[in-house]
This record gives structure tokens, sequence and C-alpha cells, in this order.
């Protein structure tokens, strides 16, 4: 089938479809003479066509149709039960993503496609973002950034009167501010000489006439207003994008729009903050912050966001032209500050501005009243305590399925034991006793690990990024014996404290 087409398979919301672009942007590279198809629903990717790369849609009632041809590659990005069902069935020379076959089982293909799927309600500690994932089963590597939409621009030094863009609203209510915070960030914009215009769609109505009510200008309120196309040019015009994490705020990134992102409630900006480099967010200066569900009475992280605070950050963005060192001076109590990059391979990363990643804090930083330094003191702890080990975790995934040599796990084990030599030991216990549990497990009552879905989260926290990627990869392969005696190497490997042996996983038995 040298001339099949590939297909992929995603039926998910704006965001999810835009984050797939740069997918879709490889596969365009890497296979210019094959037809690239995507199956979808038409309500998301028809507004979003002319920001596609090139590729031919089709609607979920096409699926009939689809099943008649075989293909080269079917990718399926999307986790409902039917686009499994559908991927199951099609004929393809190779299939990454989530398929069932007849009986309905569920497999997943791909390392890196299953691992994603690990994820849920086990994101704690991951780096790796969505769009990156989508494709790391595909590209041997990323090696270079992926291009932003046609109409690109970035931050303009000096701007005055700069036209910013709020998008109100998001999908739960706990991932975006209140009327009041956008209220007065809009307030302070006004005053700074700013155009700050408030957007949103029809959800978003109620929240856009309370913020115009007490603003007393009700010119400024678009809510509403905009189809979603009609929106992208829209936004396209703007000098800044402020949002939360939404399909459009992807957009604005995907065009290259400046973007300040307010991560809120349960979202992991290094999974789905804006993709492109050089954008910026901010996040509540909480453990927790980044979770996939939250466990609080409320969302707190919402109560750490400060217009004022905002406000001054979005002025020294503007005044600056986006400048990284001038935006790293405190945006406010309570926050943090993350800048959009690309590590070594050109996968996406963020970097922490505000207060820095694994350091006690420099002079400038801890300036001021002690209480202020004993805050940024703490944060630099509870910030390393959870980056050092995910920085670990990042560089022996990307070990065990050959993205990165076999030195970088090594290598990120030994700073682990350097920086946090008590969280180097305790990932060495854990891992020992998950190698224990699993054999018990595999001689007396493998059902455990095949069925029960708590099995991995009997490891501690630490250790769940592997028990959790374990348990499905046992699941995946049926339970052989096979599958049971790579995750004991894996396990036995991470219990001897240098991250390194282990069998290479596969993804099927």
């Amino acid at each position: 089938m040298n001339d099949a087409p590939i297909l992929v398979l995603q039926m998910q919301r704006m965001g999810d479809l835009v984050l797939s672009f740069p997918l879709l942007a490889g596969l365009g590279r890497m296979f210019p003479d094959r037809p690239l198809h995507v199956l979808g629903e038409k309500a998301f990717f028809e507004p979003l066509l002319p920001l596609s790369p090139a590729a031919v849609y089709f609607e979920y009632e096409a699926a009939a149709h689809l099943e008649r041809q075989g293909y080269h590659l079917v990718v399926n990005l999307s986790h409902r039960p039917e686009a499994a069902a559908l991927a199951g069935r099609l004929q393809s020379e190779r299939s990454l993503g989530p398929r069932s076959d007849s009986a309905g089982r569920l497999y997943v293909d791909g390392n890196w496609q299953l691992y994603r799927a690990s994820l849920t309600h086990n994101n704690y500690y991951n780096m790796y973002h969505w769009a990156d994932l989508h494709g790391l089963d595909v590209f041997p590597a990323r090696t270079s950034p992926r291009p932003c939409g046609r109409r690109t621009h970035g931050f303009a030094a000096g701007k005055a009167g700069a036209r910013i863009g709020l998008f109100l609203g998001a999908s739960e209510a706990a991932k975006h501010p209140d009327a009041a915070f956008w209220a007065g960030l809009c307030r302070r914009l006004l005053e700074f000489g700013h155009k700050p215009v408030l957007l949103g769609g029809v959800a978003e109505q109620g929240l856009g006439r309370d913020v115009a009510c007490r603003l007393h200008a009700h010119a400024l309120n678009l809510t509403g207003r905009f189809s979603v196309r009609a929106l992208a040019d829209f936004i396209a015009s703007l000098d800044l994008f402020i949002s939360p994490d939404t399909g459009p705020m992807h957009i604005a990134d995907y065009l290259g729009v400046p973007v300040l992102n307010l991560s809120l409630g349960p979202v992991n900006p290094r999974e789905t903050g804006p993709f492109s480099s050089g954008q910026f967010v901010v996040q509540a200066d909480l453990e927790c912050a980044g979770c996939w569900n939250c466990t609080r009475a409320r969302a707190i992280c919402r109560e750490r966001l400060s217009d004022a605070g905002i406000a001054l950050l979005t002025r020294r963005l503007l005044g600056s032209g986006g400048d990284a060192g001038v935006a790293a001076r405190h945006p406010g109590e309570g926050m943090k500050l993350l800048h959009s990059k690309r590590d070594a391979l050109g996968l996406y990363d963020l970097e922490s501005l505000f207060p820095p990643e694994d350091s006690g804090g420099t002079a400038a930083e801890t300036a001021g009243s002690g209480n202020s330094r004993n805050t940024h003191k703490r944060h630099s702890a509870a910030a390393g305590e959870r980056l050092a080990p995910a920085r670990f975790w990042k560089a022996w995934f990307g070990s065990v399925f050959g993205l990165l040599p076999k030195e970088a796990a090594v290598e990120a084990r030994r700073r682990l034991r350097a920086s946090h030599p008590r969280i180097d030991a305790e990932l060495s216990t854990a891992a020992a006793a998950f190698a224990l549990k699993s054999v018990a497990a595999f001689r007396t009552r493998p059902e455990l690990m095949l069925a029960s879905p708590d099995f991995w989260q009997q490891a501690p926290p630490l250790l769940r990024p592997f028990s959790g990627y374990a348990q499905m990869y046992a699941q995946n392969c049926g339970g052989t014996r096979q599958a049971f005696l790579d995750i004991l190497s894996l396990a036995e490997a991470l219990a001897e404290s240098d991250g390194t042996g282990g069998r290479p996983l596969r993804t099927s038995a």
C-alpha cells in the first residue's frame, strides 16, 4: 500500500484539535505523498479549517466509508469508545492509540500513547506536553519547534494602548477567574492606557455582562458576538491574549499571538499550556497546582490570583516586548510565573521565572521582609521536591522508550541523588516493594494487577508514574509472563538507584 492514506481520529473539542495540528504538520512533512485524513466532529473542525495543516476532514458519519480502504497508519487521539472500536476495525499497516477488538477488549498501541493513557489521575510528575505525546511514537525525536499559524507576531516593545483580549470562561468554573477578578484587571488595564476587550462564547455571556456592569463599560463586552472563525480572526489582531486554559487560548498560541495563560483549577500547564516558545503562564504558588482533580473543599488556586499582580505583569510584558527577565519580577503574592521554551530535543518545557526552580533564591528574590524570604524558600523546597523527581521521570521514560540514550536516565538519577538524597532513597525503597508485590501478584492473584483499578495507587506517589504505567502495560499485554518479567526488570533497576537496566517495553504481547 505505497499510496495508502494516513488517518487521524480526533473526535475531541476545539483545544484538543488545535493541539493535534503539530502532529498533522509533522505527518505532512514525513509523508508528503500520502493523503492525510482526519475524522472529527464538524462543529469543532469546520471553523478551524483555515488554520489547519493540509488534511481532508471527515465527520464520524463517514466511518463506514473509511472502513472500505486500507491505511498506512492510523493514529487515534480520541478517548471515546466509538473511536477505539473504529480503530480496531480499520485495516492498517500500523496503529497507534486506543483500539478495541470485536470482543470489546481495549488496547493502546504505542509506548507514548500508553504512557499518556496512564496519566489519568496520575499526572503529578508528568512533564511531557500532550502535543508532543501525540507524535513521539511517530517521529524519532522532535528536533525543532513546530511552526505556528500563518499570521505570526510577537510582543511589541513599548506598546502603548495595546489591544488585549480577555477570554473570560473555561470548561469548568474552577478553571477561570470570577467576575470580580476580571473587572479589577480590566479597570487597571484601562488605567494603564490599554484597550481590553471581554471575549467569550455564548456560555460566557452572563459572566461578560457581570464584568461590564461592574465596570460601567458595556462597550468592552464582546462575549457571544463572534463565531469561532470570526473569533480567530479577531484574536489574530490582538497585541496580547489573556486566558485560562481554553480552545481560544490554543488558537491564539497557534497564530503566534502573545499569550498570558492563567492556569487555574485541574489543569497542568506542562501538559496543555501554550505550546509555542516565548509564551507566559501564571499559576498559583501551591504544591498541588497542576492537579488532575481538585481534592480540596474549594479551588484555592483561584484565590491566589491577583488582578493587581496580573495587571502589573501585563504592563511589564508589553513595556519590555515580552522580555522574560523583566517579567520575572514578582508577579504578585501567591503566584508564580512560567515561560515556555524548548529543550535540547525540541520538546516543550516550562521554565520557572519566579520563584526559580530548585534554588534557595537569589539576593534580588529574597530581598524584602523576612516573611517574603521565608515564603520563597518554602516554595523552592516544595518545587524541588516535585520538579526534581519529575525531571528524573521525564528522562527515565525517554530513555526506556528510546527517545533519549541510556546515559540520560543515569545522569538524571545522579542529579536526583545529589540534590535530594532522601527522595532518591524513597524511590529505591518504593521500587523494591513494588517489585515484590508484582511477583506476589503474578504468582497468586495476577488479576490484582490486571483488573484492580487501584493496584498502582498502592505505591507511594513518588513511584506512581512507573506503577501506573506498569499496571496498564500488564493489562495491555494480556497479563503474560513476559509482561510481568518486563515490569520486574524495570522495577529492580529503579531499586538499584541508578535508573539503568531493564527490558525494553513493548505495548502488545
